[in-house]
């Protein structure tokens, strides 16, 4: 016995002795390579940690989010280190990044809806959900609007302000509104044509204010089921994008740095709070039994770490069934998608478009059409009894 054991010490000694022994050989190989082509390694590098992070968002610090947003500044720097190498005659690290180059597609599309063709559904079900950055509603009516929303079964609205136009139409409700002003509560609203029969909401308070960011929660009677809708609205950061441009247009350096130093800190903030914000709101849908349905205003584009890290468990409807770009701020900068569904795998995704032609809020609402898969392919049970997977029902708001 203890011969084997001997034995068996001796040849794990020898084993992590031959594994130490390779690893040094490779890396003073690539050290020797890298003092030949330092750029191109470095492009490489910075590559392959970007598209790491954004595969797995495995850290929520707020570098993380900077290097994941960096992720269409990689791509081509990889590309042209790769193509350099190549032209050194550096065969086996310029097809490697190569490779990477071609992996980073798989997660450039979460950036452009596909619309993939999914089974006929006209037999089934659809369930209509609007999610929307309001911001404040026009005085009379808005007839692009009303022909969307009224057709909505469900409608989450971020920065909302009371209008009884909309209320009307929905006998289910729920709202946690802030003093925005004297005159005006703003917050987050839920609205269903379908009984609301457990929820939970939260405002997360700010420092500076105003405490307009958090969820709601909310299980409704659809049909025979029970499912979850989360309305969330995740950290503003108020990033002043437009002075940054302006300043460096009219050649003001002081003014250019202050403001790109602000940009960064406010960037930096909200990367540390929505983390935290994001990991509260996935003890509520993360394992549960009921199909899941959350929506809102995330303030983060597809490669930011919400995103990432959302997509581990849910999938985004507009990634799967919008079309093209689907932009969703309607001011500067324009060109993100900030607004997001996602969805459990107990849905299938009919639809979803960013509704562009709505443009009296600085975002544009989203409307997605969800059907159960058992309601498509027949299966038994009902996801909706029972206590909720998280172990406790969820506490009913005063």
């Amino acid at each position: 016995m203890m011969s084997t054991l001997i034995r068996f010490i001796a040849f794990f000694t020898l084993l992590l002795q031959l594994t130490t022994d390779l690893l040094l050989v490779l890396g003073h190989w690539l050290f020797s390579k890298y003092r030949q082509f330092p750029i191109a390694y470095t492009a490489l590098g910075f590559l392959f940690f970007t598209m790491a992070f954004c595969y797995y968002p495995v850290d929520g610090h707020w570098l993380t989010g900077f290097v994941m947003m960096s992720l269409p500044l990689a791509i081509p720097c990889g590309l042209i280190a790769s193509i350099y190498l190549f032209y050194k005659k550096q065969t086996m690290i310029g097809t490697a990044g190569l490779i990477w180059v071609l992996f980073s597609f798989v997660v450039i599309k979460r950036l452009v809806g596909i619309n993939a063709a999914g089974p006929e559904l006209s037999h089934a079900q659809a369930l209509n959900v609007l999610s929307f950055n309001s911001e404040t509603f026009p005085a009379g009516s808005n007839d692009a609007f009303d022909a969307y929303a009224f057709q909505a079964d469900i409608a989450c609205f971020q920065e909302y302000s009371p209008n009884a136009r909309v209320e009307r139409h929905y006998p289910a409700k729920l709202q946690k509104l802030t003093c925005f002003d004297k005159d005006r509560e703003v917050g987050l609203a839920l609205f269903s044509r379908y009984p609301i029969v457990n929820q939970y909401s939260r405002i997360w308070s700010r420092a500076q204010g105003p405490d307009i960011n958090g969820y709601l929660c909310a299980d409704i009677a659809y049909g025979t089921d029970t499912i979850r809708v989360v309305n969330v609205h995740l950290w503003s950061m108020g990033v002043r994008t437009s002075q940054v441009v302006d300043a460096l247009m009219s050649g003001n350096p002081g003014v250019f740095f202050a403001e790109l130093g602000d940009t960064f800190h406010r960037l930096k903030e909200g990367f540390e709070n929505r983390d935290e914000q994001l990991s509260e709101v996935e003890s509520y849908v993360v394992g549960s039994r009921y199909p899941v349905i959350i929506c809102g205003d995330f303030n983060e584009t597809p490669l930011g770490y919400s995103y990432g890290k959302l997509t581990q468990n849910f999938r985004n409807a507009f990634e799967e069934a919008g079309q093209g770009l689907g932009f969703t701020l309607n001011r500067h900068p324009y060109c993100v998608r900030i607004d997001q569904q996602f969805v459990s795998s107990d849905w299938h995704i009919k639809d979803c478009r960013t509704l562009s032609g709505i443009s009296f809020s600085d975002h544009f609402p989203i409307m997605a059409q969800y059907v159960l898969k058992k309601a498509i392919y027949g299966a038994a049970g009902n996801p909706g009894s029972g206590r909720d997977q998280i172990g406790m029902a969820m506490p009913v708001l005063n």
